[in-house]
């Protein structure tokens, strides 16, 4: 059993160099390591600090491009309906101006028929007019020449009789 069981005097050795061990550690191992582990800690506390502020900042930026879309979206939507509705305002000006453009060119053709057909009536009276006299002309023609016949018998019968 004397294996098992340990002296007094190792207990009491172990314990000596145990607690020289522990001293000598304390002195000058176990401050640098707890300042080491302090320092790193601090570390990672500033750079989780860092990482939630920098999310905070992507989320804030995030939310301001979303906002900036959503403005866009907006101003191309108006920019469209007013584009539409320019549109139609000059279609509805075309049709108008057209309407008013032919309305003035059917005007314009009733006048030029009008004075078209007022030269015609003028030219066919004219001409009935020459052919009236050239009728007339001939219908005196004829009567002139019986007065002339007539005439010329007249005179010849008061030249028999005298």
């Amino acid at each position: 059993m004397d294996l098992v069981t340990p002296s007094i005097g190792l207990i009491v050795w172990h314990t000596i160099i145990f607690i020289i061990l522990m001293f000598f550690l304390s002195k000058f191992a176990w401050n640098p390591i707890i300042k080491f582990i302090d320092q790193r800690e601090e570390k990672i506390k500033i750079s989780i600090e860092k990482a939630d502020q920098v999310k905070k900042e992507l989320k804030h930026v995030e939310d301001q491009k979303n906002k900036i879309l959503k403005e866009t979206h907006v101003k191309r939507d108006m920019i469209l309906k007013e584009a539409i509705q320019i549109r139609e305002k000059i279609k509805s000006k075309a049709k108008e101006e057209g309407m008013i453009e032919k309305k003035k060119i059917i005007e314009e053709t009733r006048k030029n028929i009008q004075i078209e057909k007022k030269v015609a009536i003028r030219q066919l009276k004219n001409k009935i007019g020459d052919i009236s006299i050239q009728i007339a002309e001939k219908i005196l023609k004829k009567e002139l020449d019986q007065y002339d016949k007539q005439d010329k018998f007249i005179k010849e019968l008061v030249d028999k009789l005298s």
